[in-house]
């Protein structure tokens, strides 16, 4: 009897102790993901760059974690893993983890985009294209994007455009849309819908940071 408390007992504190790590790495993905947007949307690239790689460092190892820490089931969590996982240049791990976060069912723009953006990095022309394609029907309303899109795409269908010119303007586009969309948002006098306020799941799509380290999470 004693024995048997003896391993349970050392279990819960192997418990105890693993839980803090899972959730140490989270947060080390999550302040680096922030320090790396509120740069890149002043286009300071290279420190953003160092950001994006931190923390896909972390997130990456967070997803390899057994159990997984409950946050990192979420689709805003998968959704900013893969973007910094773009960036750091881990495209496959980029697709997998946002192919995880969009399901079977939901439109998740960004993760569609950076999808593509990563198909078109690794040469695949068919997949990049057919990730576009999802990117447009969830209807994102990100013109600058779409603009550059349908400027480039015909060409790289044609062969008149290489792919990788092609990801490279895009790339660009949806920097300047970002970049865009904070400074719009800044200067709005009104709200904006709740999912997209900066104390939202998807902050960054019009925010350079989050409101506060209290920031909500949804599935």
């Amino acid at each position: 009897m004693r024995k048997s408390l003896t391993i349970t007992t050392a279990l819960l504190l192997v418990l105890g102790l693993a839980l803090p790590t899972m959730a140490g790495l989270v947060n080390t993905g999550d302040r680096n993901f922030q320090r790396a947007w509120r740069v890149y949307v002043t286009r300071n690239n290279d420190k953003a760059m160092e950001y994006f790689k931190a923390a896909a460092q972390a997130y990456g190892e967070a997803l390899q974690q057994d159990p997984l820490d409950r946050t990192m089931k979420f689709q805003s969590s998968l959704d900013k893993a893969g973007i910094a996982m773009y960036f750091a240049g881990r495209y496959d791990e980029s697709i997998k983890v946002l192919t995880d976060a969009q399901g079977e069912k939901d439109k998740i723009w960004d993760a569609a985009l950076f999808i593509a953006l990563s198909q078109g990095r690794k040469g695949d022309q068919e997949a990049a294209l057919k990730a576009f394609d999802k990117f447009l029907e969830a209807n994102p309303s990100q013109r600058m994007i779409s603009s550059e899109m349908a400027r480039v795409l015909p060409g790289v269908q044609k062969g008149t455009i290489k792919l990788a010119d092609a990801i490279d303007a895009i790339e660009q586009a949806t920097q300047q849309q970002f970049v865009q969309n904070v400074q719009r948002y800044n200067n709005r006098n009104g709200m904006m819908p709740a999912t997209n306020a900066c104390n939202g799941p998807y902050w960054w799509r019009y925010n350079s940071a989050p409101c506060s380290s209290s920031v909500q999470r949804y599935l």
